[in-house]
């Protein structure tokens, strides 16, 4: 996948073509429509789904009820691992963003699946950079201005889910609205509305209501390390 970062990591990238396809031979192939929930916070950690084509936003909500997105993810991804490799509830809702497709499993499945390839340190360690990376991602936050912070957001998202838009640039379909990309980016909608126009003014992104696209990466590079104000 194409991106500001390169190609992102995800579960497809780290195991052998094979073993992807004994993974989705074993499921059972669902379409998804947007807006779909596909797996639902505390609810039991019954099934795993393969994410074959399509976006999905994971956002998880406090125990006060707000909520909070905490990535996108795109084909290439297994949904609910974590869960079902350690028999506890679903630590976040996973809803579709546009049209998805998806192989679902069983839990017992999966975990069959992992055991017979070997494969439980690449789910572990997948987890663990996922952690580190949200992790980063805040403290980084902490130390920038709101230009910086919505550009490094929306880095952030490119890497995960961004595709060519046919005319040189990187979309990016958000599936959220600009009060959500703001508190990703831990800022008001204001500020983040504010900084958006800016970034769009200096030719860097054209911003949607639910989308947007990535004119200048290496420009969005640039002001997302906070070195430089467009």
């Amino acid at each position: 996948m194409l991106s500001v970062e390169g190609k992102a990591v995800n579960f497809r990238s780290l195991v052998q073509a094979e073993q992807w396809r004994d993974l989705t031979d074993r499921g059972r192939r669902r379409t998804f429509r947007n807006g779909t929930v596909l797996l639902r916070q505390g609810e039991s950690s019954d099934c795993v789904i393969a994410l074959a084509e399509g976006v999905v936003r994971v956002v998880q909500t406090s125990h006060c009820g707000g909520e909070m997105t905490l990535m996108l993810r795109g084909p290439g991804e297994v949904l609910g691992e974590v869960g079902a490799l350690l028999g506890r509830p679903r630590s976040a809702t996973v809803t579709a963003v546009g049209l998805c497709t998806g192989f679902v499993l069983p839990a017992h499945a999966f975990r069959g699946y992992v055991e017979r390839h070997h494969l439980e340190q690449v789910v572990y360690q997948l987890t663990v950079d996922r952690l580190n990376n949200q992790e980063n991602l805040r403290s980084d936050l902490a130390h920038l201005s709101s230009v910086a912070r919505i550009a490094r957001v929306i880095t952030h998202l490119a890497t995960e889910v961004g595709v060519p838009d046919g005319d040189g640039g990187l979309a990016v379909d958000l599936g959220m609205a600009r009060e959500e990309l703001a508190r990703m980016a831990m800022m008001s909608r204001s500020s983040a509305l504010a900084a958006l126009s800016r970034l769009q003014s200096a030719g860097i992104l054209r911003p949607g209501r639910r989308r947007l696209v990535i004119t200048d990466a290496a420009r969005l590079k640039v002001a997302a390390l906070g070195t430089e104000c467009p």
